[in-house]
């Protein structure tokens, strides 16, 4: 049951997080890359609510500021790619418990399928991906239904 409460205005109050349920699940894409960001977001419109980052600095700022993501999208092959590893221990510390998917172009394909069925947490995809693999490995890691499947295939 959906509870509205009073705000100072008497207007009803929404939370955020029941606006972005009705979006699907949250992901955060953290890449300083236009063309990759504008890659993921064609890929996983339709089914996610998406949060760009336009690196590892920025994705702190938004988790500082309260974006609470179920997963996140991290570019490996970024300009800063020194601060990954210092940004993947911060979620840790945070408390993030959602799936990593760290993009590379420098990862063979079948290096990262091996990668991705060994960890619970990390999940690894090859650039280029083929079309549809990233949203796919989104539902399978968290768990939801295709919006195309849930509508019968159509």
């Amino acid at each position: 049951m959906l509870r509205l409460t009073r705000g100072a205005g008497d207007a009803p109050i929404l939370t955020r997080r029941v606006a972005q349920l009705a979006r699907g699940p949250r992901v955060m894409l953290v890449s300083e890359a236009p063309l990759l960001r504008l890659a993921i977001g064609r890929e996983l419109t339709g089914g996610f609510a998406l949060s760009h980052a336009l690196g590892t600095a920025s994705a702190d700022r938004r988790l500082d500021a309260g974006v609470l993501p179920d997963a996140l999208v991290m570019d490996l092959d970024s300009a800063e790619r020194s601060a990954v590893p210092a940004f993947l221990v911060r979620l840790v510390e945070r408390g993030f418990a959602g799936p990593r998917i760290l993009v590379s172009a420098h990862l063979r394909p079948e290096l990262a399928a091996a990668y991705s069925e060994s960890c619970l947490t990390h999940f690894a995809l090859a650039r280029p991906w083929r079309p549809g693999s990233l949203r796919t490995l989104m539902e399978s890691v968290l768990g939801v239904a295709s919006p195309r499947a849930a509508m019968g295939g159509f």
